[in-house]
């Protein structure tokens, strides 16, 4: 490989490492924040989807590949599994992270429109930590009040969660992430532009 080659490969590579952990340190504040109110704890997703999309637009101008986008889209289903959680969100966010980097790819990572749509299936990748509430009910909140949360909290997130609900938080998602994409756009217009981003 050519030194400059080798050079431009090595940038991209250490932009995508930076951009990754911006993305799992967003997604590891709003948690906290969100974790102890039942209502914030279900928007969670949305507001990450909200506030990480200018992270992934530029990560997408810094870096044009789709394995910062599944690595992206996997890690915090990884960080629930370390952190003991049941293990099936990458049954969510491998998915998710797969789709959205042939979305990506398909404008060659310097289509806007494909990026932002890209990056709205990127988000679903949340979900994974929370199908459990509908498809393994009673298990979830039995875990969840292990985990010392309390009865309160439960009791509360329980009759908050319906079963159109889900649709719901994946819709949200996909809007706060559309709104996301253009607050990008606007804030990162000049850094976009030079990377050929259309």
């Amino acid at each position: 490989m050519e030194p400059q080659k080798k050079s431009t490969s090595s940038r991209a590579a250490i932009s995508a490492g930076v951009f990754i952990a911006l993305y799992l340190a967003i997604y590891v504040i709003i948690g906290a924040v969100c974790m102890p109110v039942p209502i914030l704890f279900l928007l969670m997703p949305a507001l990450v989807a909200l506030l990480a999309a200018p992270v992934f637009h530029i990560m997408l101008a810094r870096s044009p590949s789709g394995v910062p986008v599944f690595i992206a889209a996997v890690l915090p289903s990884l960080v629930l599994i370390a952190s003991g959680h049941i293990p099936i969100a990458p049954a969510v966010s491998v998915p998710a992270g797969i789709v959205a980097v042939l979305i990506a790819r398909a404008g060659k990572y310097r289509s806007f429109a494909r990026n932002a749509a890209s990056h709205a299936v990127f988000s679903w990748n949340l979900l994974g930590g929370f199908v459990p509430i509908w498809f393994m009910r009673d298990y979830f909140f039995q875990d969840t009040l292990e985990r010392g949360m309390s009865s309160s909290f439960c009791d509360t997130l329980y009759a908050l969660t319906p079963g159109w609900v889900l649709p719901a938080m994946m819709v949200a998602i996909v809007v706060c992430s559309m709104l996301g994409s253009l607050i990008a756009r606007k804030l990162l217009a000049a850094k976009l532009e030079r990377a050929g981003i259309l």
